[in-house]
């Protein structure tokens, strides 16, 4: 199973909610419904998931872009439920049917980035979104720099893994001095807090970061380091106004941030353990103080 946790109640409801195949479909094609005879939650997922496609033409030009969003949001609702080899390869056959049509795969590239990879993802697992940008690489048909948009997101999510090694950034501190991300994480847990500084969001973060008397009492003990990062370059304003921020904070500028972290919203916080390994990435503030 994919990602997260779910309920054998909301399983049910799930695998006996999609239409059955001869009916008429209040949905953009009917979707494949499990037989009875398949009593397990997570097979009965696997029977929609490796069907889901069946009864619609990838081949021919998708009339209503907006029932096929519905469609690709419904399809994306039973990853949890099913295994991951059987997501994965749904996907990849997807995909691989989708090639006839180069405005079909686009769309599919479109729609698999704004609901898995997006700020405003609703189903985030970079293990079933691998497979969408990878086919989107290989697609011959596809113009070279859309090929190489996903190819830049393949290599990030690889180097920003949970369990891999915190990947290496040049930075510059509000001293103006030049430094090596890794030279400031510290040799307990480290929160890498990244903020532009300027969004709403990024200014209340910023205010109940630097004055939680809980995480406050981590860093004074030593048990946690906070290392702020915003995605600019570095000028005497801004190391002004950051030297505001927090008085027990490693406060930097780097305008390659994007470039390395796989960074998908702002403010965003990743956690790193004692090994300097990631163990929480795109995290809201408010997940990392709970």
């Amino acid at each position: 199973m994919l990602c997260m946790a779910v309920t054998p109640m909301l399983v049910a409801q799930k695998a006996n909610d999609v239409v059955a195949e001869n009916e008429s479909p209040k949905t953009l094609f009917a979707y494949p419904q499990a037989p009875d005879t398949i009593k397990s939650f997570q097979d009965r997922a696997n029977y929609v998931v490796i069907r889901f496609w069946n009864n619609f033409d990838l081949s021919k030009p998708i009339m209503d872009e907006v029932k096929f969003s519905e469609a690709f949001q419904d399809y994306l609702d039973f990853f949890p439920y099913a295994h991951k080899t059987v997501v994965v390869n749904s996907i990849r056959d997807l995909m691989n049917k989708a090639q006839s049509n180069k405005a079909n795969l686009e769309l599919l590239g479109r729609l698999a980035e704004r609901y898995m990879y997006s700020e405003q993802a609703v189903f985030a697992s970079d293990e079933a979104y691998l497979p969408f940008a990878e086919a989107m690489v290989k697609a011959k048909n596809l113009k070279k720099k859309l090929r190489e948009y996903y190819a830049n997101q393949i290599v990030k999510i690889n180097q920003n893994t949970i369990g891999a090694i915190c990947p290496e950034l040049d930075v510059v501190t509000v001293g103006g001095e030049k430094r090596k991300l890794s030279e400031l994480i510290g040799d307990k847990t480290t929160i890498l807090f990244f903020t532009d500084g300027e969004c709403i969001d990024c200014m209340i973060s910023k205010v109940r970061l630097s004055t939680n008397v809980a995480l406050n009492n981590l860093i004074e003990q030593g048990n946690v380091k906070v290392v702020c990062i915003t995605p600019k370059k570095y000028t005497e304003e801004w190391a002004s106004d950051a030297r505001t921020w927090a008085n027990n904070w490693e406060i930097v500028a780097s305008e390659d941030v994007f470039d390395v972290f796989d960074v998908r919203m702002s403010p965003s916080v990743f956690v790193l353990n004692e090994q300097k390994c990631i163990v929480s990435k795109n995290i809201t503030v408010d997940m990392l103080l709970r």
